[in-house]
């Protein structure tokens, strides 16, 4: 069986030899673009030639990557030249491409992106992984092993040398665990790593064939010829503090995220999107296979329209004929009707065609990102009614893995003028495709096209942050943990790195003793993660320390200390809100992604105190009570439940009442946060297992809760019955509103993939009604609500407006009527709560 395989690659190192390697390369605009063009390009290739399972970066986080081996050493890396302005102007476009790419990006403080490299290869070892590092320190060499090999680039970019094994022994004629060693002897001077001075490669090598180690050298000085043996009773010092200093720390407090390094993760169409707005037109024919367009379920090839350009004078008597819109440079490209195409320069926009691209329905694609550029060149659009191919690709098939216009159309696209063209040819046919989709056209045209511009104003607001908040709570959690990893200490007798998953088995399973039944081991010791964890509760109280450790450590290092970087310079945080991520339809949050901030524990609803309003404002908060659960009682059609929501009785008591046949004043608790874990977990496909897991139930207890929640709910399981057919029988699921999810892996004959495909089914018709509504409910917040009150966040069931103090209340009761009052053709009481508060902890 073929090994998974994990990619790192040693971002800023990578970026550094792009950059130099490209030197001068730039858009039309005079963009510097080298040191990406070479990152992007070498990156590419490796991924081709590897084609890896998991991809991450590794970066240098500025000003504090060093601080830990300076404080051993106090020259290391001293004497650095710094790189050129030109080099730094370029990293946030690395950013961007690493973000279409979907390869998470880790920094630290304290440790190089080395320690990082060596961290991930660890951990990818431990799941019997093979791990590729790619980077220009020859440091990496340290790593190696029978599951790790680095790829080390050589002069410029063409030139790659692999490591493995046996070839690092083939080169330098040592061991592998001689290697520090032998950098402690001949030093490193592009770290300003002293070594023995006088001591080069050969005599390095010709001591450890002799005498093995470092140390062994040192225990035999008087067998060393005197030349040889002046040098390094002269340099053992500085021997040794290379060692300590050159040593790769694989035990880095950072767990890599499988999920997010997936190459699954990879979005085609931002991919492409990117390299040609780059420029980098070569690399997109040079994308590995699995980045290529791969049996996309599309009917575009149905219907052709002919669209040939040719460009003309602008007139303003052609107002009226605009029909698509590209941004090139400071122009705007417009097709016209008739087969003609003009420039514009935006100084030279009027008032008249602002209103024409504001009020008509021209094709544009991605017209939220079309309001940003524009804005950012000085034109402010009141309004925006446009027909936008991107999204419109989505509707018609979510699950298209590539939406660029390039693969819409089908053909490269090499200048804009194509570019214009392919949208003319691309939004021609979605219109005609649409009028056999009539519902899917209705959610276009009056939900996601009209939604684009309230996103576009939510993400140019932002939302303002308490920067000195976070800092002291940073401080707190700094403390907090210092204090846990005490008690650990006391607990296992030792200090260790209790982030360090291979130190932390060590301490439970050899030290502890804990039991090991049931619990995964690899070639690095038994398993540390949550599962696992979660096993030995209650076995020792060193666990319950630990999982305060974790989940600490990660709510400052996830958000706490990472938020504030990412704000602006009046310290407002700009997410990106994208409605085309989720095929239910939802909105999706990223850079950073704010639906993620946990707000069930005490410390992840500080988190949320840190977002203020604006000076002299406050917020308004709105969040749908129940929502999932009141749309899956009338899709359902379950008369009993619907009538239970409308008596407004608690339906959680209700539900355990019924199925543990008991009063309902007799209900306890516990019984309560059962029923309730099963009244979500049903519309998700939640097993028995998955039930006991979450209530502590036994397997056949789980099983009986079930059976008897789904005689009582037996509308709820027919609709759910009913929706699955209808998935294997038309291919498709749909929201109460026409919303279509395509469903084609419900007839796999792969249980996993089936089964996950029939969890997705029946899923998304609830959660994609409740994303029709909340879409309809923003809108027409802004519509009634705009004039006093400004929306600044949508999360989950939830919207988060900012107004004045006093007119708090009368947004918050109007606000609460418009949501409960946004689907009267719904035979349900939608109930809202709504709060008012200076900072979103309170609401």
């Amino acid at each position: 069986m073929t090994k998974k395989r994990l990619a790192v690659i040693d971002g800023k190192s990578v970026f550094y030899r792009g950059y130099y390697a490209m030197p001068g390369l730039s858009t039309k605009d005079g963009t510097p673009t080298g040191g990406v063009f070479g990152f992007a390009s070498l990156a590419i290739e490796l991924i081709k030639k590897l084609e890896p399972d998991f991809v991450v970066v590794a970066w240098d986080k500025k000003g504090t990557n060093i601080r830990r081996r300076r404080e051993i050493y106090p020259e290391y890396k001293a004497g650095r030249k710094k790189a050129p302005q030109d080099f730094y102007d370029q990293i946030p476009v690395l950013y961007q491409l690493l973000e279409a790419f979907g390869w998470p990006l880790y920094e630290l403080d304290d440790y190089e992106a080395d320690d990082l490299l060596g961290t991930f290869a660890v951990q990818a070892g431990k799941k019997g992984y093979e791990t590729c590092l790619l980077t220009s320190d020859l440091d990496a060499l340290q790593v190696i092993d029978e599951n790790t090999s680095v790829y080390a680039l050589k002069n410029g970019l063409a030139n790659i040398e692999k490591f493995d094994v046996e070839g690092f022994s083939k080169k330098y004629g040592i061991r592998l665990d001689q290697f520090l060693d032998y950098k402690a002897l001949k030093g490193d001077s592009s770290d300003n790593l002293p070594g023995v001075p006088g001591v080069g490669d050969k005599t390095a090598t010709q001591l450890l064939n002799e005498y093995q180690t470092l140390d062994g050298i040192y225990e035999h000085i008087d067998e060393i010829k005197p030349a040889v043996q002046k040098k390094l009773i002269a340099g053992k010092d500085s021997a040794y503090i290379t060692k300590a200093v050159g040593k790769i720390w694989t035990d880095a407090p950072v767990e890599l995220d499988w999920d997010r390094a997936s190459i699954e993760n990879c979005d085609l169409s931002k991919v492409k999107d990117i390299l040609h707005k780059l420029e980098f037109n070569s690399l997109v024919k040079r994308l590995p296979d699995h980045m290529q367009i791969t049996e996309d379920s599309t009917i575009y090839t149905e219907v052709q329209h002919e669209v040939e350009l040719r460009e003309v004078d602008w007139n303003l008597k052609l107002v009226d004929d605009i029909q698509a819109v590209v941004l090139s440079e400071k122009q705007i490209l417009v097709g016209l009707t008739g087969e003609r195409a003009s420039r514009i320069n935006i100084v030279d926009f009027s008032d008249e065609i602002i209103q024409k691209l504001s009020q008509s329905q021209i094709f544009v694609y991605d017209g939220k990102d079309f309001l940003h550029q524009t804005s950012r060149l000085g034109l402010e659009f009141k309004e925006w009614n446009g027909w936008d191919v991107r999204q419109a690709a989505f509707l018609i098939d979510p699950l298209r893995r590539d939406r660029s216009l390039s693969a819409l159309l089908g053909e490269e696209i090499n200048s804009d003028i194509e570019e214009l063209q392919a949208l003319m040819k691309v939004g021609l046919w979605q219109k005609e495709a649409l009028e056999n989709l009539p519902e899917v056209k209705n959610i276009a045209l009056n939900y996601d096209f009209p939604l684009v511009y309230h996103l576009f104003k939510m993400e140019q607001r932002g939302v303002r942050l308490d920067k000195r908040m976070l800092s002291e709570m940073s401080q707190k959690l700094s403390d907090e943990i210092a204090d846990i990893e005490q008690k650990i200490y006391t607990f296992s007798e030792t200090e260790f790195n209790v982030a360090s998953p291979m130190q932390l088995s060590e301490v439970l399973f050899e030290k502890l003793n804990l039991p090991t039944t049931g619990i995964k081991k690899n070639r690095n010791g038994f398993s540390t993660d949550q599962k696992t964890l979660d096993k030995l509760r209650g076995v020792h109280p060193i666990i319950d320390l630990i999982h305060q450790f974790r989940e600490i450590s990660k709510l400052k290092n996830t958000y706490i200390d990472a938020l504030p970087d990412l704000a602006d310079e009046d310290d407002r945080l700009h997410t990106t809100f994208n409605q085309d991520g989720a095929a239910t339809g939802r909105l999706s949050s990223i850079n950073p992604n704010l639906q993620n901030i946990p707000i069930r524990s005490e410390r992840g609803r500080l988190i949320r105190q840190a977002f203020i309003p604006s000076e002299g404002k406050v917020f308004v908060s709105a969040d749908y009570s129940q929502f999932e659960l009141r749309l899956a009682a009338v899709l359902a059609g379950d008369k009993k439940l619907i009538q239970d929501f409308n008596d407004e009785i608690d339906i959680h008591t209700k539900t355990a009442s019924e199925v543990y046949g008991i009063p309902l004043e007799e209900v306890t608790k516990d019984q309560r946060r059962d029923a309730k874990v099963i009244n979500f977990g049903v519309l998700y496909g939640m097993s028995p297992h998955g039930l006991a897991a979450a209530t502590g139930m036994g397997f056949y207890q789980a099983k009986e809760f079930i059976e008897q929640y789904f005689e009582l709910r037996r509308p709820i399981r027919e609709y759910i019955n009913q929706t699955l057919k209808q998935a294997r029988e038309l291919g498709y699921v749909q929201t109460f509103y026409g919303r279509r999810r395509q469903t084609p892996d419900v007839n796999s004959s792969n249980f996993m993939v089936r089964s996950s495909a029939e969890r997705a089914a029946a899923n998304m018709p609830i959660q994609g009604t409740e994303a029709d509504l909340m879409k309809r409910a923003m809108i027409r917040v802004d519509e009634e609500l705009g004039d006093v009150s400004e929306q600044i966040l949508q999360i989950h069931d939830s919207i988060l407006l900012e107004c004045s103090p006093e007119d708090s209340e009368k947004v918050a009761s109007k606000l609460q009527k418009i949501m409960e009052n946004i689907a009267p053709e719904l035979d349900i009481k939608l109930k809202v709560d709504v709060g008012i508060g200076n900072n979103w902890g309170e609401l």
